[in-house]
């Protein structure tokens, strides 16, 4: 089985350019193996859809949207 490492969850706000938080992400993951010396992996919290009248809606009336 593959080892993940120790995974460290950046989450950005939207002011945040995408260009931006890849290079951050980058330099934090660099910087946190240095000061560890543990195999620290960077990554980037993906926030699903929250609508919750979303989630009350049938496939089809979504579609409809």
């Amino acid at each position: 089985m593959d080892n993940q490492g120790i995974q460290v969850v950046i989450q950005f706000p939207e002011q945040v350019p995408l260009d931006a938080q890849g290079s951050a992400m980058l330099w934090f993951e660099h910087t946190l193996r240095i000061l560890t010396k543990l195999d620290v992996r960077v990554v980037k919290h993906l926030k699903g859809d929250d609508s919750k009248l979303r989630a009350l809606m049938s496939i089809k009336q979504r579609e409809a949207l």
